[in-house]
């Protein structure tokens, strides 16, 4: 994953659960293609709920945030989703440890230029050292952009991660460019938004004819 990030030409595209709070290599490499090519961009996607279940202590969020502040809006969005299913009084006074069950984002889409990893495995030091998981990588402009439009998807349905001089070091912002209201504020509203549109983007889709000559089939499966 470090390899093709810094080989990285045009875009990368991180979706995960979460980002281990410690993951100063990961963040580090993301520093060093951003430094290096201007014109690369960079998406993370996580969970709302686990990427700042630790604040104003360190978090997923306070870890990605300093990447807006050097290279700017423009080439870095760090979004969360936040799942409908908890607002109000229940998220008041759900321990964070528990409010998980309510919902979360946990799609493991790791995308650079037209190559993309799937897996089952999070961005964090458990899964990078101990733990054995599935890891499929596909280098198909196709499969690529299938992917890539359901994470532009979700991302847009998500609060935006802006750093912060605040202790937690971040704040989590919903732009008024995003297609549905806030689902702390309009969760009905939000779910009834959200569904045809993501609905929309996992439905299958006319592909080009098939190369009689290959031996693979990939066959897109999603669920939300």
């Amino acid at each position: 994953l470090k390899e093709r990030i810094r080989s990285a030409k045009s875009r990368i595209f991180l979706s995960t659960l979460y980002i281990g709070k410690t993951e100063k290599e990961l963040i580090a490499t993301l520093h060093e293609a951003l430094r290096n090519n201007p014109e690369l961009k960079v998406s993370v996607l996580t969970d709302a709920l686990r990427g700042t279940r630790e604040e104003p202590n360190p978090s997923c969020a306070s870890l990605l945030a300093p990447l807006v502040t050097e290279f700017g809006p423009d080439r870095v969005e760090i979004r969360m989703y936040h799942t409908p299913n908890l607002t109000g009084v229940r998220k008041k006074y759900i321990p964070k440890r528990i409010n998980e069950g309510w919902g979360l984002q946990h799609m493991k889409l790791y995308g650079i230029d037209d190559e993309i990893i799937l897996s089952g495995a999070n961005l964090s030091n458990d899964y990078f050292t101990n733990r054995q998981d599935r890891y499929h990588l596909f280098s198909s402009k196709e499969v690529t952009e299938y992917f890539w439009n359901i994470y532009q998807g979700v991302a847009g349905f998500s609060f935006l991660v802006e750093p912060s001089k605040e202790p937690a070091g971040f704040v989590l912002t919903w732009p008024k460019s995003n297609p549905a209201p806030s689902p702390l504020e309009e969760p009905k509203q939000f779910i009834s938004t959200t569904t045809p549109a993501l609905h929309a983007l996992i439905s299958p889709r006319q592909t080009a004819a098939q190369d009689a000559s290959k031996d693979t089939k990939v066959y897109m499966l999603a669920q939300l």
